[in-house]
């Protein structure tokens, strides 16, 4: 048996995340009223549970200091510690297809703090240079509009520290591989 080192448990557990909540959603409503009430009360326990564990888990690859000095200037040494800390290696080497990017974005629409900090930390991962398949993860953000999205979330008052840093350093990256591909 092969043991699973801190690098892929983080991507699988991106995966389980992403999966997690965009089908909840689609076996809530499949009950009776008299089944609903308490499997409602059942995934809406699963559901903050899960919540809390995400938090968690990106909280693991942030750095408060990092961070404070990223929302206080916009230099790129600032952004740059951040993502070094955040950087999990092998999300370079997955490929999204444009419908997990999308729910990724979409994601960053959502009103849970956790949901956007999480959206902009796999986006992150998806779009850091030099990852093998960088370029089509931003190649299908720029194609679908992300980058106003994006600026909404870093922008956004009620968004967490997180998210807002996250986002800005997606927006680099995206600013990054465009002037690559120009080239």
């Amino acid at each position: 048996m092969r043991l699973v080192g801190r690098s892929e448990r983080s991507i699988l557990i991106l995966i389980c995340f992403v999966c997690f909540f965009s089908r909840i959603d689609e076996f809530a409503p499949m009950s009776s009223s008299s089944e609903s009430t308490s499997k409602s009360v059942s995934l809406d326990g699963a559901r903050r549970m899960a919540l809390k564990h995400i938090e968690a888990f990106i909280r693991t690859f942030s750095n408060p200091q990092a961070f404070a000095a990223a929302a206080a200037s916009s230099a790129p040494a600032a952004l740059a510690q951040v993502t070094e800390k955040a950087r999990i290696q092998e999300a370079g080497h997955l490929r999204c297809s444009g419908a997990e990017i999308g729910r990724f974005i979409s994601m960053l629409r959502n009103s849970s703090p956790i949901l956007k900090a999480c959206a902009a930390f796999a986006l992150l991962q998806f779009t850091i240079p030099g990852g093998r398949h960088a370029v089509h993860h931003a190649s299908l953000m720029q194609g679908g509009g992300a980058a106003r999205v994006l600026r909404a979330a870093a922008a956004a008052a009620t968004s967490p520290i997180e998210a807002k840093i996250f986002a800005r350093i997606v927006l680099r990256n995206l600013e990054h591989h465009q002037v690559e591909t120009s080239i």
